[in-house]
């Protein structure tokens, strides 16, 4: 069990340290590593949990995390587009706008959001897979707290 192993770390002995995590499971060990660097997280674990409040809220692939994943997307528009249009929309969320530019999160099929914003002369879209720094704040923010615990 590791709790932050590369804190303090340069980037050489970060990868020396990479490269003997993928030796040790290779041979068939399994390795806990407690860590606030998400990123590093991604690069090195097959499968991640995240805790809140001492409890375990989700276990699961990388891969299955970011399948589960919300989309980012953000988008502009020729003229600007009120957030009500996207908000009515099944899976889609946290909608800002600001002028002709809109933001959103976006969950299951995409093809529904898709019609709408073609609908509304867009001049740039951009969409990503949360990443794993993503993944973690939405279980922390959308979760109900359990400070009584």
């Amino acid at each position: 069990m590791l709790d932050e192993p590369t804190s303090g770390l340069d980037p050489l002995m970060q990868d020396e340290f990479h490269r003997l995590l993928r030796e040790t499971t290779a041979e068939g060990r399994t390795v806990f590593l407690s860590s606030h660097e998400l990123d590093e997280v991604q690069r090195v674990a097959d499968r991640v949990a995240i805790i809140r409040h001492g409890r375990l809220v989700v276990t699961d692939s990388v891969q299955g995390l970011r399948r589960q994943a919300p989309h980012t997307v953000e988008l502009r528009f020729k003229a600007p587009v009120a957030a009500a249009v996207f908000e009515r929309l099944d899976g889609v969320y946290r909608v800002a706008v600001d002028g002709d530019r809109v933001s959103l999160q976006a969950t299951g099929e995409l093809a529904p959001l898709l019609r709408v914003i073609a609908d509304h002369d867009p001049v740039d879209l951009i969409t990503r897979h949360a990443d794993l720094d993503e993944l973690f704040l939405t279980y922390y923010r959308d979760a109900p707290s359990t400070d009584a615990d």
